[in-house]
């Protein structure tokens, strides 16, 4: 891999590069990790993946490839499908927010977690032994894999953000969803990317039941006093 030309959004390709993004771009979509945690700034070095050098292509960022990979893969082999379809068929089983219904959910969600288990040092408190250890890889540990859904799902969100009109206000976003103004009519323009398509296509295949993106609570007005504190 040489450049960041004809990457496609969905392979697992990871690169580093320098980038600008147009002044005008509001919502900056590659990351940069600091010492206080990860920012998107319009300027800087980001080590990403395929999602999110595409949407920042899309938004007329200029990058200067510095290196990256292409690992190879097989889409007719989706690994963990029948495991997240047999998770959503339980939980559906059982009433909303029931231990049942919230156990599965948990099981289901986990599986992203142990793709990243032990890749960064992390102590945790051991139940058996009383005492704080360091967490270790799991079995099903994946750099690869847990990069790319970590960038997909960014991409995605980004490719949402950067889609409405500049008078809707954002207030939060926080990992796969946000806090904004916007009217279900600019929501549903801003869901037509290519990115936001191919996540739609990718749930369906797992709950054809599900919606890609669903109102949580509507209020009057946020008063926000970090990333996930917020009141009405």
């Amino acid at each position: 891999m040489t450049s960041v030309d004809g990457i496609d959004p969905l392979n697992l390709a990871f690169c580093s590069v320098d980038f600008e993004f147009p002044p005008d771009v509001r919502f900056p979509t590659l990351p940069v990790r600091t010492s206080n945690g990860i920012i998107f700034p319009l300027a800087g070095r980001s080590f990403c993946a395929a999602p999110e050098i595409s949407l920042a292509k899309k938004l007329g960022a200029k990058l200067q490839f510095r290196r990256g990979v292409i690992v190879p893969m097989d889409r007719d082999q989706p690994i963990f499908k029948n495991f997240i379809t047999s998770c959503i068929a339980n939980r559906s089983e059982h009433e909303k927010n029931s231990f049942g219904n919230l156990f599965w959910k948990e099981v289901g969600n986990s599986t992203y977690g142990k793709t990243a288990q032990g890749l960064r040092k992390k102590r945790v408190f051991d139940l058996r032994d009383d005492k704080m250890v360091e967490l270790p890889e799991s079995s099903l540990t994946q750099p690869f894999y847990a990069s790319f859904i970590t960038s997909f799902t960014r991409a995605v969100l980004g490719e949402v953000l950067n889609g409405f009109p500049r008078d809707v206000r954002v207030f939060s976003v926080t990992t796969d969803g946000f806090l904004s103004n916007a009217t279900d009519a600019q929501i549903g323009q801003a869901c037509k990317g290519p990115l936001f398509s191919a996540f739609s296509k990718g749930r369906l295949a797992l709950d054809n039941s599900a919606q890609p993106l669903e109102i949580k609570h509507e209020i009057r007005q946020p008063l926000g006093w970090r990333t996930r504190g917020s009141a009405t």
